[in-house]
């Protein structure tokens, strides 16, 4: 298994966000991390989500206190707007997602149709992000940059480590099965040869994944040294909403292929199923529906 194939792993239906590759994608998407995480408080979650992702850029970078009361109540008015707007957005489309998987099936371009609906979901908040970002990244001393682009550089050690030289395939495979069963519940033997037969097609990703992760390092790097320059958040923006743009060309063409392998999982997972898959599916979307709109009604 790659790690970028633990990525994709994470989009099976209904379509998880994944942690982002880079960390100021991690942090644009926090709010839907606490949503769609395989966590069954995803109420409690939610209305927690600002604290918990401070605390996630404290694993990164030491923040003093005015920092974080900041970027706290940054994350307060960020949450809000989310769940005032958003939220109901989200109950609509799992409401159609609903209504589709009523019938025990769902062909590849439907597949790509609902990836595609849940990515738009992405940009709003991703926009919404920089600004909240600019502020956090242009307070940081230079002592604290220098921390944060140390971390990072630790944290592209350990995934190297991790998905180069430790995971087997059998690890990808359990991997993949525990995040299908969260949506389908127990696996047939026919969806576990699926899987297998999947992770032994996805030779190469894991250096592409980890090269494009580098060269974006590298560029965001370079950004934070000039982060009081006038352009900064701009500059900020393009490489948040734009990321693969900084990857290099084979991490950019690796991703076309990615959304292409994700449907074709998907799909077969799919076509094996039993009804207890799809009734399995049917109830974990119904509950994750009810959850938006009762947080969608307890804004704040």
């Amino acid at each position: 298994m790659t790690s970028q194939d633990n990525e994709i792993s994470k989009g099976l239906l209904p379509v998880r966000f994944a942690s982002p590759t880079h960390m100021l994608r991690i942090i644009s998407v926090i709010l839907m991390l606490a949503l769609l995480s395989a966590c069954s408080s995803t109420r409690l979650s939610y209305r927690f989500a600002d604290r918990g992702a401070v605390w996630w850029v404290e694993d990164y970078v030491d923040l003093t206190g005015n920092q974080a009361d900041a970027l706290r109540a940054d994350l307060r008015g960020l949450r809000d707007w989310h769940c005032e707007t958003q939220l109901p957005l989200y109950s609509d489309w799992l409401q159609e997602l609903r209504q589709e998987t009523s019938s025990g099936e769902l062909p590849p371009e439907r597949i790509t149709y609902h990836r595609e609906h849940v990515a738009r979901f992405l940009e709003p908040l991703s926009e919404r992000i920089v600004p909240v970002a600019s502020r956090l990244l242009q307070s940081l001393s230079d002592e604290q940059v220098n921390e944060l682009v140390a971390g990072m550089k630790a944290q592209q050690a350990e995934y190297r480590q991790e998905y180069l030289q430790e995971s087997t395939p059998d690890d990808a495979v359990n991997r993949i099965r525990e995040r299908a069963e969260r949506w389908l519940g127990g696996l047939n033997d026919r969806q576990l040869a699926v899987i297998r037969q999947w992770v032994a097609s996805r030779e190469g990703a894991t250096e592409a994944w980890l090269e494009g992760r580098q060269q974006w390092q590298s560029a965001f790097a370079g950004l934070l040294a000039e982060r009081q320059q006038p352009d900064f958040e701009d500059r900020l923006r393009d490489m948040i909403l734009n990321y693969q743009h900084y990857q290099g060309e084979a991490s950019q063409a690796r991703a076309v292929q990615n959304a292409n392998d994700i449907v074709r999982l998907t799909h077969q997972l799919l076509a094996a199923a039993d009804n207890r898959h799809w009734q399995h599916l049917q109830n974990e979307t119904t509950d994750l529906r009810q959850d938006f709109v009762a947080l969608a009604c307890a804004a704040g």
